[in-house]
């Protein structure tokens, strides 16, 4: 293994000292938990990606790749880290096929800058709203679908195909560069919601959707839950077809700027319509009028900025808190839409290390719960066992909502002692690709399912 004073001069052959460094004041700048790489390289083609990852192959060094960075809260701590692989520098569109509404391009571009391409032709990528920083790449290994899947599906129906750099630095492609792609095993969904344990995504192709004519928001304020959910499966079960339907507890809603009266026991469901102005009309009559019928007390209209702003809200609810703010865990709650009220049930326990009780933002199509538990300033020791004895028995409780439940965030010194990803489906098969593409366990060591 290379000493890390005769690394940087290996490094810097392969890409230039430009692409290197290993100062610590910028090295810090990759920390994930108490671990911080040797070095952080930044290369700007896909040759010289391959050339790094050969050269750590050789080496046997542990290399975690970066796109932007918003989403490096997720998974568990590496192992091992001795290289921080930044693909920011891979952001350029590659082809984008308007008429067949297709868009191939590097893995570190921001989605927003994808959003600045395509909106001049009437068509976008419904993965998040226009602002984020996040990449396509870091989107996909993520399994990141934004809050319109209802109406435009999620990655795994987006994504239509990937190159990949394996740890031995050679290079694959799965998937095709048209919608209608049916050659082979579609193993360009392997990699979805992998955190780059198989390979590194180096480029992916995308189906676009046309921009809709009007894209509006009801925002609706329930006495109480119960009638959120009615509501919610009501419209659901009628023949409107809304891009989303979320419900909001009342501390949730304090991150945005509603334009209505809020109490503690209210629920705000949100109801995103978009199309055709006179479908988009229609939907909101016809959605109102079953908002009505089951108890609604302030309905709200939002378009524009408003509808923006609510988006990216949602968003940055899944990231991870800024330093300043108040210790939490975040999880990621997924059960059938029936049992949603159970879990929200569950979840208002009172729990001695939770000290306001759990705030969340329940996306109702896809049955996913993201649930913030506001920590008390208790000794590490006492949260760790408090926080591990509550997540084994909501893992039980989602086992029989055919569900399951992720941690996606918890604090540095809380994180190395949970279990983030609790026992998922499908861990022996995931064995044994992270044994066939990855044999010396060098990317993302630890960092994926069962400690992969």
């Amino acid at each position: 293994m290379t000493r890390s004073d005769t690394l940087a001069p290996r490094l810097e052959a392969l890409l230039g000292a430009a692409c290197v460094q290993m100062d610590h004041t910028q090295t810090s700048t990759y920390t994930l938990g108490p671990h911080t790489p040797n070095a952080v390289v930044h290369p700007t083609t896909i040759d010289q990606v391959l050339a790094v990852l050969a050269f750590a192959a050789s080496e046997r060094l542990a290399v975690v790749p970066w796109g932007q960075g918003t989403q490096m809260h997720l998974g568990g701590l590496p192992q091992r880290y001795d290289i921080a692989l930044s693909l920011a520098g891979l952001d350029r569109v590659v082809e984008y096929d308007t008429a067949n509404l297709t868009l191939i391009a590097e893995a570190g571009i921001p989605l927003r800058d994808v959003y600045r391409a395509t909106i001049p032709e009437r068509q976008f990528l419904p993965l998040g709203f226009p602002g984020t920083k996040a990449s396509l790449g870091g989107l996909a290994v993520t399994n990141s679908s934004g809050i319109k899947r209802a109406r435009y599906g999620s990655m795994r129906d987006l994504l239509l195909g990937v190159r990949v750099a394996l740890p031995d630095g050679s290079l694959v492609h799965y998937g095709g560069r048209v919608v209608k792609n049916v050659a082979g095993y579609d193993m360009n969904k392997l990699f979805i919601g992998s955190l780059g344990a198989f390979g590194v995504v180096l480029e992916t192709s995308y189906r676009l959707a046309a921009l809709p004519e009007d894209d509006r928001m009801l925002a609706v304020v329930f006495p109480s839950r119960t009638q959120a959910l009615a509501a919610a499966a009501a419209v659901w079960a009628s023949q409107l077809q809304p891009s989303a339907i979320t419900l909001w507890s009342a501390d949730a809603c304090g991150t945005t700027t509603l334009p209505l009266s809020v109490s503690t026991d209210h629920v705000v469901l949100l109801l995103n319509c978009d199309g055709l102005h006179e479908a988009v009309e229609r939907q909101l009559h016809d959605s109102q009028a079953i908002c009505h019928e089951h108890g609604a007390t302030e309905i709200a209209c939002l378009a524009g900025a408003d509808v923006l702003a609510l988006w990216e809200s949602q968003e940055q609810w899944q990231h991870a808190p800024d330093a300043a703010a108040q210790p939490r865990v975040q999880l990621r709650l997924s059960t059938l839409r029936s049992h949603i009220d159970a879990a929200l049930d569950t979840l208002a326990t009172p729990l001695p290390f939770c000290q306001h009780g759990a705030s969340w933002i329940a996306d109702y199509v896809q049955g996913q719960l993201y649930v913030h538990m506001p920590l008390t300033t208790s000794a590490v020791e006492t949260l760790t066992a408090d926080v591990r004895a509550w997540l084994r028995q909501l893992r039980l409780h989602a086992r029989d909502w055919q569900g399951s439940c992720v941690v996606e965030y918890a604090p540095t010194a809380l994180r190395p002692h949970l279990d983030m990803w609790g026992d998922l489906a499908g861990v022996q098969l995931l064995r044994l690709y992270k044994e066939r593409f990855d044999p010396q366990a060098l990317l993302n060591p630890g960092r994926y399912v069962a400690g992969l």
